[in-house]
């Protein structure tokens, strides 16, 4: 496979045709010089790290006489032959021509890990190669043919001097091509003339993988117009060339004129100010340039950073996943080019946060806190100190919800490696955003790092009344119910098998290490959370948490998870991550965690009194009914190196590839993906999850593909040798459609084997026999497949030229088992067959862990019995650790409630709870506490109706009257006016909590709804809309019609929140009356 590159010198560039360019060499710079010689080599040089060279490591080179430098063997061949090259010939030819040093010149070459030399190796890559702008060269290998004469010469004056580099930080590798005086091309060996130079065979650059079919060469390569080369270049500067070579393909530096957009990187986060380096179209140092994001009407200014880079900064968004940008260059004339790409926005929840809270548990308003930050960040580039801004997320009376900015502190030295902040607000939702002291004019977006999202802990007694708001105005909204979602895995295996239908929680889950400190932050008592891998019916979710027990948490009794009225990845009208925050998690907080009252029951267990409130309308989490999916079977095939899967019409294509360099390549419709910082990626109708995975000594991936619409996921397993892949199918709606290798998902083994045709192989059939009539009749044609093929490789390299392959049947190696086998695998016939095959102890042993998990699948995939929840009482919960067969419950009553009658504990036998009896709570009568508060959070007053909370509010309205005094007939008249005053308002709230009981049941809550007609506000339900006697808070929202929910406009870089009805939070104290800073 040729190809060729067109070299074009702008005028931009002065020349430079010596060695001014070059980087120094030569015996004073501490080189080593190749003996005197005709068509010879260096020794086989160690070097002190894994070079990467076309898919390869190489921990050794080889510089040759000949301008070559080798990776497997010498090469001394004087005239150079056409590429592709077989035979292992892997190498670099900056100037693979005959040269012979004893007619004059000098071969010099060193390694080098010199500060100075890695920074300008960096600087150089950073340059040509504005994608990798975070590059960091860590290794540098300089070999410079110096003043070198031709074989044949009789003019040996005639020189060539040229200087090839080689750079790399061990993942990606790069090299750079210096030409100073080229004044020959060939030798007299090869045809060439004694006197020029010139003629025959001459010169050739380029590359060769050494497989006989991949390659890449100059265009003027073994062609006379080779001499020019020190005229030429492939990033505009005259003699220089600069390539990427780590991959399978060799990729260009600089700019092309048909500009292609590079970006990098390639996501990043939904609050924006990320620093965004873009390459491909050339640019000139007097053009104007623009940047446009799809969702967002205006353009942002960006900064030339090179003729072959802009740096844009990304404004705040209010979605995640692929947008289009545009890229708008306008010269002086007035032309304009626009070139477009695809950025990908990333949920807050999966987001790196450069900026991290320390001891994020324990932040209280008003109190001190320490943050730390990447002081490298390039967000914070150029810029010795920086601001620290806090950002609100508030709702006011303008029924709008906005990030309001205030500057915390200012001028702080960007060196700190930790600073203490004073946290004072009145927001409920917050985040911490560092921007450098110095903001250049076209940063019109905010240029800066964040910290996580957080909940700001107010007060408990605030924290109680922002509860009791939320529960006024949630008895408004249409119920929660839990009837159309699926159920939670019962156990924790189950929940991490079933990642067909869950995902794990971003925020709370065991596999993922990049959060720990903000891991299961607000979910204490869990180890692992999952929530549906997309969004339910009207973007509900499903939260299902495990604790260390490994059952499902009960949320009545510890803090687990909840049904919740919005997804986290978002949907129409849904902000993702925001909306669900803001609107599920945050009420859990102040209702369950911070503003709760708590009382130890009569059996030592904390019973939460507003958290049951909170449950009432976020169903607790239940296994009950749940069915577990079923985990494909093993496939005997030895060594499997790629898999690729896409729903047809509907999703990406994702492909999962082994690589020599990292482990393996997600690929997403043929473009590698790069998952250095993050772990997972969602993409149409497709996410990826990819997690280091640690066996033994060794270090591999596991990346999980799911198909969340479909219902199908695949859990794959990658070391250096091979990839191992479980297929997991949640969609008992596919059962008996499926069809090919992995059977017809049925539930009857019997039928697996259904050839296209629709015949059906016999189970019993021998291994030779499944091979030649199943495996061969699903062989997939060259039009239906889904692979990307190496570069050089094509469909019938893998199937035409291997049809008469016959692969080796474990019958055929069972006698002749190795004791070293039987050792490893025991008498696992997977490994032993493995081991036997390919002769590897690794590929053996990862074959024997994945049949490990496998085996745990499949025991996960098991039914087990489980009980429904019982339901709450006023007052009262059944607590439990499981409600799994042979679970035991036990009822217990909560502050201010005792037993109303004996209750036995109950147990759950085959579905059922046995001997189960209802069990009442009844209120214990006390006398008022004091409306003074106490430093103990226990001492603020329950108010458990409309009618305490009146009789509480006239108390206290009277007490101030007697207090100011004024006269006994003032006294009196004041008395009965409000006495008045009180009949008619309860009189009134009386009639509407009459007129909301018909409409309760609709609220899809466990318990009695005793507990929370407190909260009503007056509200009314009619046919087919929700109104309140505050304001209408949905129109025309009909059960099949879209929820008006609260969601965010971005225009003009501001972000805020509008809601086409009143606002959410009527009743929200302290809210402030000035208008709000919107965030820009």
């Amino acid at each position: 496979m040729k190809l060729k590159i067109l070299f074009v010198v702008f005028s931009f560039f002065p020349n430079s045709f010596g060695t001014g360019g070059f980087y120094p060499y030569g015996q004073s710079n501490g080189d080593t010089a190749v003996g005197k010689n005709d068509d010879s080599s260096s020794p086989k040089i160690p070097i002190s790290t894994l070079f990467p060279f076309f898919n390869h490591q190489h921990n050794h080179l080889i510089v040759n006489t000949n301008g070559v430098i080798s990776f497997l063997k010498t090469v001394s061949t004087f005239t150079p032959n056409p590429f592709p090259l077989d035979d292992d010939r892997r190498l670099i030819a900056i100037f693979w021509a005959d040269v012979d040093t004893r007619n004059g010149g000098t071969v010099w070459y060193r390694e080098s890990t010199n500060q100075t030399i890695l920074n300008r190796a960096t600087e150089e890559v950073r340059t040509y190669f504005p994608q990798f702008f975070r590059f960091q060269a860590t290794w540098v290998f300089i070999a410079t043919w110096d003043n070198v004469a031709f074989y044949g010469c009789s003019n040996c004056d005639i020189r060539n001097t040229f200087q090839e580099i080689l750079i790399t930080n061990g993942q990606h590798s790069f090299t750079v091509f210096n030409y100073g005086q080229i004044e020959w091309t060939t030798g007299t060996a090869s045809h060439g003339d004694a006197l020029t130079g010139l003629g025959g065979v001459p010169a050739q650059v380029g590359f060769n993988a050494g497989d006989g079919r991949v390659f890449y060469v100059v265009n003027a390569s073994r062609t006379p117009d080779i001499i020019s080369v020190n005229h030429m270049s492939n990033i505009g500067i005259p003699g220089k060339f600069a390539f990427r070579i780590d991959a399978a393909e060799i990729d260009n530096g600089g700019c092309n004129t048909w500009g292609t957009l590079m970006i990098s990187p390639r996501y990043g986060p939904m609050l924006g100010g990320q620093y965004v380096v873009i390459g491909g179209p050339c640019m000139n140092p007097d053009d104007s340039i623009q940047i446009l994001y799809s969702p967002i009407e205006r353009s942002f200014s960006c900064r030339r950073e090179s003729n072959y880079s802009v740096v844009c900064i990304t404004p705040m968004f209010n979605l995640t996943g692929d947008i289009k940008i545009v890229l708008i260059i306008r010269n002086v004339n007035g032309k304009t080019r626009r070139h477009s790409g695809v950025y990908t926005i990333v949920n807050p929840a999966i987001s790196n946060n450069p900026v991290r809270r320390h001891e994020p548990e324990k932040w209280i308003n008003g109190q001190q806190y320490g943050i730390s930050w990447d002081p490298q960040a390039f967000e914070l580039r150029g810029s010795e100190r920086i601001h620290i801004h806090l950002y609100t997320l508030k709702e006011h009376l303008n029924k709008q919800l906005v990030w309001e900015k205030s500057v915390l502190h200012d001028n702080i030295n960007n060196r700190r490696q930790i600073f203490y902040i004073s946290l004072y607000s009145e927001g409920y939702v917050g985040t911490i955003l560092v921007t450098p002291a110095i903001q250049t004019e076209f940063d019109i977006p905010t240029r800066g790092i964040w910290s996580d999202i957080f909940a700001i802990v107010p007060t408990q007694e605030h924290s109680k009344q922002l509860c009791f708001s939320w529960l006024r105005n949630e008895v408004r909204m249409p119920g929660v119910s839990s009837d159309d979602l699926p159920p939670c895995p019962c156990t924790l295996q189950q929940a991490l098998m079933d990642t067909a239908r869950y995902q794990p929680d971003p925020d709370c889950n065991m596999i993922n290490t990049r959060k720990q400190d903000l891991n299961c932050l607000y979910r204490a008592d869990a180890q692992h959370c999952v929530r549906l891998s997309a969004p339910g019916p009207f973007g509900k979710d499903n939260v299902c948490c495990y604790g260390v027990d490994q059952n499902l948490i009960d949320s009545r009794i510890k803090e687990g998870g909840t049904l919740q009225r919005y997804h986290y990845l978002g949907g129409e009208g849904n902000v993702p991550y925001l909306t669900n925050f803001y609107y599920d998690v945050l009420p859990y907080l102040h209702c369950c965690k911070y503003g709760s009252s708590v009382d130890l029951g009569y059996e030592g267990i904390s019973v939460f009194s507003e958290c049951q409130d909170y449950l009432h309308f976020r169903n607790i989490s239940s296994c009950f009914n749940y069915v577990p999916p079923r985990p494909g079977q093993y496939v005997r095939a030895s060594v499997c190196t790629s898999f690729v899967a896409q729903v047809t019409n509907i999703s990406d294509k994702v492909e999962v590839r082994l690589n020599s360099i990292r482990v393996a390549d997600v690929i997403i419709n043929g473009q590698t993906q790069d998952f250095s910082d993050v772990s997972w990626l969602r993409y149409r109708g497709v996410s990826v999850l990819n997690l280091p995975k640690y066996s033994g000594n060794s270090t591999g991936r596991e990346i999980m593909v799911m198909f969340a619409d479909l219902g199908v996921s695949f859990r794959i397993l990658a070391t250096q040798e091979v990839l191992n892949v479980m297929p997991i199918i949640g969609n008992i709606h596919l059962k008996g459609t499926v069809s090919g290798l992995l059977g017809d998902f049925d539930g009857i083994p019997t039928n697996d084997l259904i050839l296209p045709n629709g015949n059906v192989l016999e189970p019993n059939a021998t291994e030779e026999a499944i091979f030649q009539k199943f495996n061969t009749a699903w062989r997939i044609p060259s039009t239906d497949s889904l692979f990307t093929y190496p570069n050089g490789r094509k469909y019938a390299d893998y199937n035409v030229m291997h049809a008469a392959f016959l692969p080796t049947f474990f019958t055929s190696v069972a006698s002749s088992v190795t004791p070293e086998a039987v050792e490893l695998c025991g008498n696992n016939t997977d490994c032993l067959f493995d081991f036997q095959v390919t002769g590897s102890k690794e590929i053996a042993q990862e074959t024997l862990d994945f049949t490990t998990k496998l085996e745990e699948a499949e025991d996960a995939a098991v039914p087990v019995i489980a009980c429904p929840m019982l339901r709450s009482t006023e007052g009262g919960v059944w607590q439990s650790n499981s409600t799994l067969e042979n679970a035991k419950a036990v009822f217990i009553c909560g502050m201010g409630y005792r037993r109303k009658n004996p209750c036995i504990p109950t147990i759950c036998k085959n579905g059922t709870w046995s001997n189960f009896h209802p069990c009442f709570c009844e209120k214990i009568l006390r006398l008022t506490p004091s409306s003074t508060l106490q430093p103990t959070h226990t001492a603020t007053p329950v108010l458990n109706d409309n009618s305490d909370l009146l009789k509480s509010i006239s108390s206290k309205v009277q007490m101030m009257w007697f207090t100011i005094g004024g006269g006994v007939i003032i006294i009196i008249i004041i008395t009965l006016i409000a006495s008045f005053v009180l009949c008619f308002k309860f009189r009134s709230r009386e009639r509407s909590t009459r007129s909301t009981e018909g409409t309760s049941s609709s609220i899809g809550t466990i318990g009695s709804l005793s507990g929370y007609r407190k909260y009503t506000g007056g509200s009314q339900k009619y046919h087919g809309h929700f109104n309140t006697d505050r304001g209408q808070m949905y129109s025309d929202c009909h059960d099949d019609s879209t929820r008006s929910l609260p969601r965010y406009n971005v225009y003009e870089n501001r972000a805020f929140r509008y809601s086409e009805t009143d606002s959410r939070y009527d009743d929200i104290p302290f809210r402030e009356q000035r208008h709000p800073d919107i965030l820009y």
